[in-house]
Parts: structure tokens; sequence; C-alpha cells
């Protein structure tokens, strides 16, 4: 059975680490055993070690991923991740035409290297502390859906 989870973040204001530090609580309540780590120096091959990998970023410029993520999102370019359970979040401000699109970016590419993204992204807009407890709630679903088996690949 799936146990081990790891939330990779990347965060310049400490919205998108309040959101990871809640994701974690509610993987943690579902009976995951999890680790939490900011990104700078995480390899994509250290998430192999996971059952279950969520990677959050805010949303910068015109449409950016947040700039200490974008290493490790270059590197998952060349990683094969075939089945892997993974899931993505992150804070925006829906004044931008690209509202949230650093959370589009790293599921695009997820999805393109073979991930199952478990469940869909939970994207935060504006001030995340009130909305905290629904960051809690979706990280509690995918806590769930997470342990179900991964679906058949999609023929080609």
């Amino acid at each position: 059975m799936a146990t081990r989870a790891i939330v990779v973040w990347g965060s310049t204001t400490g919205n998108t680490e309040t959101m990871a530090k809640t994701v974690a609580n509610g993987l943690a309540a579902e009976g995951w055993d999890v680790a939490v780590r900011e990104c700078v120096g995480v390899s994509a091959g250290e998430l192999a070690d996971y059952d279950l990998v969520v990677l959050g970023s805010s949303t910068w410029g015109s449409g950016e991923l947040q700039e200490d993520i974008a290493p490790l999102y270059e590197e998952l370019a060349f990683t094969r991740l075939d089945g892997r359970a993974m899931a993505v979040f992150g804070p925006g401000d829906s004044s931008y035409d690209r509202f949230c699109h650093a959370v589009t970016t790293l599921e695009e590419r997820l999805r393109r290297r073979g991930a199952w993204l478990v469940t869909e992204s939970c994207r935060v807009d504006g001030v995340v502390e009130p909305k905290l407890p629904r960051v809690l709630a979706w990280a509690r679903r995918l806590g769930a859906a997470a342990r179900e088996p991964a679906p058949a690949p999609e023929d080609e």
C-alpha cells in the first residue's frame, strides 16, 4: 500500500510554502508519511523514492514558474514518470491573464512525461490563509485517491 509522499514547493513570498505545509497536514491526516521540501536541491531522481509526489509553485510575471522550481521543471523534461502518482498546487492572482499558469505548466510537463495526475490541481486566488481549509480538504481527497491503483495507460 502506498505510504510515502513528498511535497516539493518553490515560494518567493511564502504563500506556496504555507500551502505546502497545509497539503502535508492533509496527506498526514490520511495516513501518509510526508516529507516537505523546498525545491532548491531536490532532483527529479529523488522523486522516485516516493509513492506520491506533490509539486507547488506560484506564478510570476506573464505566467512563469517561481524561479527556484524552474531547475526541477527542466530536469523533469528528461525523466520518465510512468504511472507515478502526482498532483500540483499553487497560489495566484486572477487579475492577471494567466492565472496560476505555473500550475498548468507543471501539469503539462508531468503529463507528457507519463505521470498519473491523481486529481485536479489546487489553485488559490489571492490571500492564501482564508482558503487553507479548502487546501486541506483538497489534500485529504488527494491522499485518499492516491491510494487507488493508477489507471491503465491510454493507447497512443
